[in-house]
């Protein structure tokens, strides 16, 4: 049971996410294609990450990861800023990415209020000791493609 319940929720944020997406999409002159969009979102996700940290993390080669950034970049999604190290670069998503994405309409923000309205303090404590968990075990899994 506790199995199947959980796979409801897993498909109510993954077609929620996908919803978000294609209403963006739409909205939009089509300069974003929906890779483009995972795309940006994972460089925002990961909070200005180098071109190899994208690439490693979408176990995604180094030249396919080049060519999509090289994309953003050009659509003025993401804008690349020097490090210390010579020829290597921080990706950052831009304003125009920004307004795309709407973060205070952010599915997850939604869902937890209506968690933090009907739950106690004490049960929202325990759901969150099971979160951590489910984190750790991300985290993990994460490490290898």
């Amino acid at each position: 049971m506790i199995e199947e319940n959980f796979d409801i929720i897993y498909k109510a944020f993954r077609i929620a996410l996908y919803r978000r997406v294609f209403a963006a999409l739409g909205q939009r002159e089509g300069s974003l294609s929906a890779m483009d969009y995972f795309s940006v979102e994972t460089i925002y996700l990961l909070g200005n990450p180098t071109i190899t940290e994208f690439a490693n993390t979408l176990c995604i080669s180094q030249p396919n990861a080049t060519y999509r950034v090289k994309s953003l970049v050009e659509k003025g999604y993401v804008v690349k800023t020097e490090t210390e190290k010579k020829n290597t670069y921080r990706l950052q998503v831009t304003d125009k990415f920004m307004r795309f994405y709407h973060e205070d309409m952010d599915y997850g923000h939604f869902i937890f209020k209506r968690l933090s309205e009907r739950f106690s303090a004490e049960e929202l404590e325990q759901v969150d000791g099971i979160f951590k968990s489910f984190i750790a075990q991300i985290k993990e899994e994460g490490k290898t493609c």
